[in-house]
């Protein structure tokens, strides 16, 4: 790019603003042109003081969950401050970090890994490893990491910031209650649900207290708590902690930020588990259509809320529509995410579901077996997604007759069960049920084969 000038910024502005005003995004295109007209009335022609106004406007955008004009100006001031200032300047290295967080919020995480590790790698050669801002750049990566479904590499800095947080600001810190917060949802990611718990307990109320109840990152801690319980199976704690915040972040935030929308998206998978179909489904539609709008067809978002919808539909014994929507959610997440990533692993899961609903046990088998393998390799044997998916292989082996092969399975699934969940979690309760079912048959089947020999 050639060295900008304030001309040529505002010139760019302009072709944004008004490609959001053709779109119909009247909210993104008013807050652009209320910034053109700022800047025109600007004494000065200064393409550096310009560059700062935009920058401010990212964060603004940001700040609101509007991550596509974040990204599209963030762009510009990162070239034009790499252009007039240098790619190691201060400021440089803040349009870089807001460019980033504005592709992790478009689900583009490659991009904003790259960035990430770009500006983490400087600010630790120049700033030093425990400067703040250093600090800051290493949890925005690891983030960006856990959305890929890198948990330990996400885990390994999360850990190394808490160390050197906790020692050099103490556990009080609000910086601090973040970490031990990131901390605590890559651990649910691991399937690790008891360490996050007790973490994420903590942050809550250490938030309430410092923050306050309605705070935004207290919201966000109250959140992840939901989602740990509904892992561990604690329905109603997790439904009655959720509705809360999504009231909250109804009223504060609005129906359209995606943060909203993640609250809604989790009670509704919630309601699934309860087998509450017809809230479940409610939600999931407007979720889905929403996301459409706000974020895009193809955001992660957008098509997990998509796949959830479809989980409902097959829990709705609505095969046809679960099986449509969820085949074209998995092609979607294979192409822009990638087979191996969590979220495709679980839209191949539930496709497979649907598949053996419909009685299509070949192609459930082949596409089961297929989700094991990998998450075998990028969650682990232990993992409790992992056991889910193994649990349902044994049960398509069990429609099929192949009762030793279902007998191996469910012993399998037990015993990682009782090791990774407990033995008194509806999961383990259910794969014991599940397993004696299997042993009632091959005894029952044994018993005849020795009276025919008799």
């Amino acid at each position: 790019m050639a060295t900008p000038t304030n001309g040529t910024l505002l010139s760019a502005i302009t072709t944004i603003a008004n490609t959001y005003q053709s779109r119909g995004q009247t909210n993104e295109s008013s807050r652009l042109t209320s910034a053109l007209a700022k800047l025109r009335e600007a004494p000065d022609d200064d393409a550096i003081a310009t560059a700062h106004t935009l920058g401010l406007l990212v964060v603004t955008f940001l700040e609101h969950g509007q991550w596509n004009p974040a990204a599209d100006i963030g762009e510009l001031v990162v070239d034009a401050r790499v252009n007039l200032l240098g790619s190691e300047h201060p400021s440089t290295l803040t349009a870089m970090s807001n460019l980033a967080a504005a592709y992790w919020g478009q689900g583009r995480w490659p991009e904003a890994a790259d960035l990430g590790r770009r500006v983490t790698e400087i600010r630790r050669r120049v700033l030093g490893d425990e400067h703040p801002q250093t600090l800051s750049s290493m949890s925005n990566l690891a983030s960006t990491y856990a959305k890929q479904g890198l948990f330990a590499e996400a885990e390994a800095i999360e850990s190394r910031l808490l160390e050197v947080k906790g020692r050099t600001l103490g556990e009080g810190d609000p910086s601090t209650l973040s970490t031990i917060g990131n901390l605590a949802t890559t651990y649910t990611s691991l399937g690790r649900y008891d360490d996050a718990e007790r973490l994420e307990r903590r942050v809550v109320e250490r938030c309430e207290m410092v923050l306050g109840e309605t705070h935004a990152s207290t919201l966000t801690w109250k959140s992840n708590l939901a989602v740990t319980f509904r892992e561990q199976g604690k329905l109603e704690e997790a439904v009655r902690l959720e509705s809360a915040v999504l009231d909250t972040r109804l009223a504060c935030l609005g129906r359209e930020h995606p943060l909203t929308l993640t609250s809604m998206a989790n009670l509704a998978t919630s309601y699934r588990d309860m087998q509450r179909l017809k809230e479940a489904e409610e939600l999931e539609v407007q979720v889905t259509e929403v996301s459409r709008v706000v974020l895009g067809e193809h955001h992660p978002q957008t098509l997990m809320a998509a796949a959830n919808l479809a989980a409902t539909y097959r829990c709705q014994k609505r095969f046809a529509e679960a099986a449509h929507l969820g085949a074209s959610v998995m092609a979607s997440m294979k192409r822009h995410l990638g087979e191996d990533h969590p979220l495709t692993l679980t839209a191949m899961a539930n496709l497979a579901l649907t598949y053996q609903q419909q009685g299509r046990s070949p192609q459930a088998e082949r596409l089961t077996f297929q989700v094991l393998q990998l998450m075998r390799k990028s969650l682990g044997e232990a993992h409790p997604h992992t056991l889910t998916t193994m649990a349902n292989l044994g049960t398509i082996y069990q429609s099929q007759g192949r009762w030793d092969d279902a007998e191996k399975v469910a012993e399998q699934t037990v015993r990682g069960r009782e090791m990774v969940l407990g033995k008194e979690h509806p999961d383990t309760l259910a794969s014991m049920e599940d397993l004696m079912r299997v042993y009632r048959v091959l005894a029952a089947d044994r018993t005849m084969q020795r009276a025919a020999m008799r």
